[in-house]
């Protein structure tokens, strides 16, 4: 099967799509339509550059059926507006009683898989609890672990906190999942190219694609540490053995609105 067909009817000839490609599995010679490199056409790293790039949409990879969707033109952000997105993200600790449906839920992860990823491999699986009665079963799956880190008196017991943790549970407050109507935990192979920094990056694109869509986000440390250190967290998230998790968010409408930037210091550089 060839790596990608042309469509000679659309094809400008200009060549864009081999200039693109990082890896070279595309040949171009000047007056001809693009051709599969015969030996680098087996390294394709399946990014879509080629696809991305081509202004006719002439090109289709074979391994991704189905013509591209064509970006409206004038969709790119002023500096301004990108700035104010960035910096109005806050963490989000109090979420209203309203369910996240598994639809939005969904759209979120679609576009949380065009996250930068190491040679593109995109490793990172995710574990959702899509109602809260199911984030309130991992909560009390990571307060079971908490227990045997408190009575243990574990150093990593007092680090975390966690004798308050359980306490509050205990009286019915959920300082884990912060009674959250969604959570979603992303975890992937443990060797790999990059998969703990693209199970970041891939958490890092939820939190802001969530944000968009007028959602609150707030990394989950508690179960990423449980997740860490108890076995019976991750087979409830199912998390196979020979995969650990890399981040987890917790999801959810905002009691609360903001209405400006908190400061922040300016950023420590050094120019080379």
């Amino acid at each position: 099967m060839p790596l990608f067909t042309i469509d000679s009817g659309k094809c400008n000839m200009d060549g864009l799509c081999a200039a693109e490609c990082p890896v070279g599995c595309i040949v171009f010679e000047k007056g001809e339509l693009p051709v599969p490199h015969e030996k680098k056409q087996a390294y394709c790293l399946e990014c879509g550059h080629c696809v991305a790039v081509c202004p006719s949409g002439a090109i289709e990879l074979e391994r991704f059926p189905g013509e591209a969707v064509r970006q409206i033109k004038d969709l790119r952000i002023s500096q301004e507006q990108g700035e104010q997105f960035l910096r109005a993200r806050r963490s989000v600790r109090e979420f209203k009683k309203e369910p996240v449906s598994r639809d939005m839920l969904t759209s979120l992860l679609q576009t949380a898989e065009y996250c930068p990823s190491g040679h593109n491999a995109r490793p990172t699986r995710w574990a959702v609890a899509d109602s809260p009665d199911a984030v309130a079963k991992v909560a009390g799956a990571v307060v079971d672990w908490m227990w045997q880190e408190v009575e243990g008196e574990t150093a990593l017991s007092r680090a975390l906190h966690l004798p308050g943790i359980v306490r509050a549970w205990d009286n019915g407050v959920d300082l884990v999942c912060r009674s959250a109507p969604a959570l979603a935990v992303a975890y992937g192979a443990q060797k790999g190219i990059t998969p703990c920094e693209d199970g970041v990056i891939a958490v890092t694109y939820l939190d802001l694609a969530a944000s968009a869509a007028g959602l609150g986000g707030c990394w989950c440390g508690y179960v990423m540490a449980a997740a860490k250190h108890d076995r019976g967290v991750c087979n409830l998230l199912g998390v196979p053995e020979d995969c650990v998790v890399y981040g987890a968010l917790l999801l959810g409408r905002p009691v609360r609105k903001f209405m400006a930037f908190p400061p922040r210091p300016e950023p420590d550089v050094h120019w080379v």
